[in-house]
């Protein structure tokens, strides 16, 4: 797990990305990403052209360590 931390830019709040958290995610300048932040409160971020398919079963995955987190 990597800390981040949220700065102002201007009017805008950013987090900025290690270059460790930019190489685990494999995001470079540019890319758009989505953010989904889910009803406990966890966040989760996703390359945007990221196969729905994937998505789908990704977050399946989430709900079902939820259910059973061992």
């Amino acid at each position: 797990m990597t800390t981040l931390t949220v700065e102002q830019f201007g009017e805008d709040l950013v987090i900025r990305l290690t270059a460790e958290a930019r190489t685990s995610l494999c995001l470079r300048a540019g890319d758009e990403v989505m953010l989904v932040r889910t009803v406990h409160g966890e966040v989760s971020l996703a390359a945007a052209d990221m196969d729905h398919q994937i998505r789908l079963e990704r977050s399946r995955a989430f709900l079902r360590h939820l259910r059973n987190p061992n």
